[in-house]
């Protein structure tokens, strides 16, 4: 058996494989020759084989000395890559992503990836997708980065963007709608904001006295057909509000300027995880 066994041992024998002769080796490695000959033998005790057979220019590999260089070559080479990250398997991530985030950022991640991931969570409340990478069940997950917050232990976070919330009426509130506007604006009007969990709601709810009437509600299309055909107001982010618009004749909107603009977040434990996803958007 080999005391204090390590991989110095196998770049020896390599050296002598290949320079076919030990006085070289010992040149090259700036060892006595003695020393390089003592460690190929406790290669060949320790695994109970030949490695060389002396001839008249210095020595051969053995048979079993040629399958031992190629797989201590090998074993040095997984070595050398040890440390380094491997490819990503798309089929083993598990992502969360808070849903309309997901209509307004990630649609070409989704479209190339959807089918391959390991899992997909979309969801419209972003502390429970924070819940569950807390837990571990999600690998990364793509939410309002004002959640940063409560997320427990390390992580890694890019920001994507900085959205703008607008506000966004049917016909009956296409009057009251400005080219800029400010919560101020809405005094007296009839509005429909996200839940609690929402950051952004948090925010207007601060200023529910101004409101005729504020209620929460979550993004449904009852809720979007509701603002559509009364006289309810609605804030959302820009990205979703700006595909809305495009896509009805029944909707109308305009920038909110003094809400806190969104920072839209991917968060990942793992940097080959959180690189891989940047790179894939």
């Amino acid at each position: 058996m080999v005391k204090n066994f390590n991989l110095e041992l196998l770049r020896n024998f390599l050296v002598v494989s290949r320079m076919q002769s030990f006085s070289k080796a010992s040149a090259y490695l700036y060892m006595d020759q003695s020393t390089i000959s003592k460690q190929i033998k406790q290669l060949e005790k320790r695994f109970g084989i030949t490695l060389f057979v002396r001839n008249a220019q210095g020595v051969q590999l053995t048979v079993d000395g040629r399958r031992f260089a190629q797989q201590s070559e090998q074993l040095l080479d997984d070595f050398q890559h040890l440390g380094q990250a491997a490819a990503i398997s798309w089929r083993q991530l598990r992502i969360g992503i808070f849903d309309n985030i997901a209509a307004s950022f990630c649609q070409h991640f989704l479209l190339k990836h959807f089918s391959s991931l390991g899992e997909v969570k979309i969801s419209n409340e972003g502390p429970a997708l924070v819940h569950l990478f807390n837990q571990g069940e999600l690998d990364l997950i793509v939410v309002n980065g004002m959640l940063q917050g409560k997320i427990t232990g390390r992580f890694q976070s890019r920001k994507l963007a900085d959205e703008e919330m607008m506000v966004m009426g049917g016909r009956q509130s296409q009057a009251i709608l400005h080219v800029s506007m400010r919560l101020a604006d809405l005094k007296d009007a009839n509005v429909l904001i996200a839940p609690d969990y929402c950051p952004v709601s948090q925010e207007i709810i601060g200023s529910a006295e101004i409101f005729h009437d504020l209620r929460q509600i979550d993004y449904t299309e009852t809720m979007i057909q509701l603002v559509a055909t009364s006289n309810y107001l609605t804030v959302l982010p820009a990205g979703i509000v700006k595909q809305l618009v495009v896509s009805r004749r029944d909707l109308f909107a305009s920038p909110l300027v003094d809400l806190p603009k969104r920072p839209v977040t991917a968060i990942a434990r793992e940097k080959s995880v959180l690189d891989a996803f940047l790179t894939a958007l």
